[in-house]
């Protein structure tokens, strides 16, 4: 069967709700030492807005997801966690610089709470686990360091994965992660989605977990338009065999049609925002198209010096 180019895929919103629902299972996974240091019983504080108020413009337009959490010590004393994942490839040249201005701009913020900073990336590589920001000028130094997690060293570990996913949900995460990372083709998408999947259900989750873990898989799996009725037929499957219906192919079609609404409204915005207008006829077929053509004349509006332009292509 020929190579079949999957669409973007949803990396960004994905990640977010994923460290909401999952953050105690991420960080036993990916910092299980300072895990073990934190009273999980009381339940973790998100400040994701006031983070965004302290960074400003430094977020606009960037493929990341930052989170600051608030956590309390076993041993007493709130501090606050800023976690930073990179979701697209590795650290830019100003990865080090961004992560010091949050971190002094908490510590001037908050100066009663302990402020550490961790970060993940998402690419294939295996950098170093430990990054460091010098500045030096004639007046002095400045250092400042930070752990990072990898993704790519866990490529290597994909049978210990299976095997944490029986007591550790993100693992799953950890692995669709890396499955979206290596390839973009739909075959091999559509065949290690629909792994992860059964996997879920293999473990025996909960409804609920199966349902979040779903729209992770999901989101950063996205497959090609022409493929989707085979997952669908696959997850049909995969439930009848273990006598559920966690996932029924109406949320399956919600999902979808979540995806293509969201794909119309970002070139409607881009068009008024270029053009100034959106035309009743240009508006029609926009509604009219599916996901893959929304997908071309978006990138086509790059180089269009007129409405009309954009759907020639």
């Amino acid at each position: 069967m020929p190579e079949q180019r999957a669409p973007k895929s949803d990396y960004d919103g994905r990640w977010k709700d994923v460290l909401d629902q999952y953050f105690e299972p991420f960080m036993a996974l990916l910092w299980p030492d300072l895990h073990a240091l934190i009273d999980w019983a009381r339940r973790p504080r998100f400040l994701d807005k006031e983070l965004q108020r302290l960074a400003g413009s430094a977020l606009k337009g960037r493929r990341h997801v930052d989170k600051l959490v608030e956590l309390r010590m076993r041993n007493g004393g709130d501090f606050l966690l800023l976690v930073h994942v990179e979701v697209q490839g590795s650290a830019d040249k100003d990865f080090g610089l961004r992560m010091f201005q949050y971190h002094y701009r908490l510590r001037d913020r908050y100066p009663g709470h302990g402020i550490q900073s961790l970060a993940v990336l998402t690419g294939r590589t295996q950098g170093p686990r430990l990054l460091r920001y010098v500045h030096e000028s004639l007046e002095g130094s400045l250092s400042f360091s930070f752990p990072v997690v990898n993704l790519g060293q866990w490529r290597t570990r994909w049978s210990e994965l299976e095997a944490l996913a029986a007591s550790n949900p993100f693992s799953v995460v950890v692995m669709a992660q890396l499955e979206a990372t290596v390839s973009r083709d739909g075959v091999r998408r559509l065949q290690s989605k629909t792994e992860l999947v059964r996997l879920l259900y293999e473990q025996r989750y909960s409804r609920k977990d199966v349902q979040q873990l779903f729209q992770f898989i999901d989101g950063v799996l996205a497959l090609p338009e022409s493929l989707e009725p085979l997952f669908g037929e696959a997850v049909d499957r995969i439930e009848g065999e273990h006598d559920v219906a966690y996932v029924t192919s109406i949320e399956r079609m919600a999902v979808k049609r979540g995806r293509q609404e969201s794909a119309e409204a970002t070139l409607r915005g881009l068009l008024q925002r270029k053009f100034g207008t959106v035309p009743d006829w240009a508006d029609a077929r926009i509604a009219q198209a599916d996901s893959e053509t929304l997908q071309r004349w978006t990138l086509g509006l790059l180089d269009a010096d007129t409405v009309e332009a954009v759907f020639e292509g």
